[in-house]
């Protein structure tokens, strides 16, 4: 008689061994192998089989009847091993050869991302209530793994088969929640792939969330019932971005971790941040600028040079942030520099106002299409992005890429060397925005909503003209 496939995805079922299982565990150092492996010896959810195999028949022969191998035997039988391969080997061969379980292979997947915290990418969002206002106090969701997981699964039931699994961070502040994302039918039979492992970091005391980015319709069903599972019958939440990503968990949670909310304490507040040994005493607003000049003036007058005082400027910009080796470093900063320039010959190199050929065809002819219009013209409007030549003022398309193993450090680095003004840095440059991702306007970095705004066509009222968004 068949063996009947079970219907649910649960935590007992097994995957059988394969080659892709295999290298699944070989990912793994031998010292977090053999961390797993002693787990999975002495807890049930994992139990081996211990009961003897062919090889057995043939050492003690036929005249004797084989006995089970005990949990004190097949310790000391993977401590003699001395390689990944043979411990790996020896797990499909004896102890497990009937294949893992989804429990034992979640636990694959998050020691390795313990052991290589930079290996995933993840984004920053924020929950919401449903009227719009950010929650605080005792109107943070009060987050429970299990709670939480076993709503998910309800939510998305019809449509996904979902095995969670979560662990408490050993050294941060969050709950990390594993969701293995399936198709309803047939249940797996081999490891899943990487876009349908979702991630999900929960800090504590924090309206913020921490996800991996995942690209699936698996993963954006997943993404879509999380607000579902975490609001309650008196409380409903939704989830926006906060146009930060990263690529530890580390450098999220000193932005955006326990009850930080928008104030990320970034830049040059970082000292305020700072709690025991080394914290700043005294109100922040009692800082005032002569106070700093007057410190600069002391670092120059006792022989340190221009070096000392660019250090010293540097310390006042980032503060106790932006550090070699701190752990909390951005990979990547990106922005959109939309700065507004009046039209004129006044200002320097905007369209052909130094240039003498600029706005000339190949014949030395003007083109008609970049005559610059003056500010006579009173139904032109500020700014077209349709139509740059034809608005009263200008507004450049300036990408801006930051990139390297810790950004805002390395800004520190080129302000200390002389490279970059310190003073008149912008704060997005420092970290103090608390974003890596934006649109740049007055030297911030706006707001979605505010940035949005910016990119809509103004309205066309002429005749046989629609308007276009």
């Amino acid at each position: 008689m068949a063996r009947r496939q079970p219907s649910k995805l649960t935590s007992h079922y097994k995957l059988p061994p394969s080659p892709q299982l295999t290298r699944y565990l070989l990912r793994l150092s031998k010292p977090s192998l053999e961390k797993l492996v002693f787990d999975w010896l002495r807890t049930p959810l994992c139990a081996p089989d211990l009961s003897p195999i062919d090889d057995d028949l043939l050492d003690v022969g036929y005249d004797e009847e084989p006995q089970e191998t005990t949990l004190e035997e097949a310790e000391e039988a993977y401590k003699s091993l001395t390689s990944r391969k043979e411990f790996v080997g020896r797990v499909f061969e004896r102890e497990w050869r009937g294949g893992l379980t989804m429990h034992q292979i979640a636990q694959v997947d998050m020691q390795y991302l313990l052991d290589h915290p930079s290996s995933l990418k993840w984004t920053a969002s924020e929950l919401v209530l449903e009227e719009g206002r950010k929650p605080v106090g005792d109107k943070l969701p009060k987050f429970q793994p299990f709670v939480f997981c076993k709503a998910l699964l309800e939510i998305m039931d019809p449509m996904v088969q979902c095995h969670p699994y979560y662990i408490s961070h050993p050294t941060l502040p969050l709950t990390i929640v594993r969701l293995s994302l399936h198709d309803p039918y047939p249940l797996p039979t081999l490891p899943p792939p990487t876009n349908q492992i979702f991630y999900l970091a929960v800090p504590t005391s924090s309206p913020h969330l921490f996800f991996t980015p995942q690209r699936s319709k698996l993963a954006d069903i997943c993404r879509k019932s999380l607000p579902i599972a975490l609001s309650s019958h008196h409380r409903r939440y939704d989830i926006i971005s906060t146009a930060l990503s990263a690529k530890t968990l580390e450098a999220l949670v000193a932005r955006k971790g326990c009850e930080r909310g928008d104030l990320a304490a970034g830049g040059g507040w970082s000292v305020f941040a700072v709690e025991g040994e080394g914290a700043v005493e005294g109100d922040p607003l009692e800082v005032s600028r002569p106070r700093k000049r007057r410190s600069l003036d002391a670092g120059m007058g006792n022989g340190g040079g221009e070096g000392k005082k660019r250090k010293l400027i540097a310390e006042e910009r980032f503060g106790k942030s932006a550090t070699v080796g701190d752990g909390s470093g951005l990979e990547r900063v990106e922005v959109k520099l939309r700065e507004v320039w009046p039209r004129g010959k006044e200002v320097p190199g905007v369209l052909g106002a130094v240039d003498g050929n600029a706005g000339k065809g190949r014949k030395g002819r003007p083109k008609k299409d970049t005559a610059p219009v003056t500010n006579a013209d009173e139904d032109a409007p500020l700014v077209d992005e349709n139509a740059p030549w034809k608005g009263k003022s200008w507004m450049p398309n300036v990408d801006v890429v930051l990139e390297g193993t810790h950004v805002f450090a390395g800004v520190r680095t080129l302000v200390e060397e002389g490279v970059f003004d310190g003073e008149k840095i912008p704060t997005w440059m420092t970290g103090e925005e608390g974003k890596s991702v934006g649109t740049v306007k007055g030297g911030t970095i706006l707001k979605s909503a505010a940035a949005a705004s910016i990119y809509e066509a103004p309205a066309d009222t002429r005749r046989g003209r629609r308007k276009t968004s």
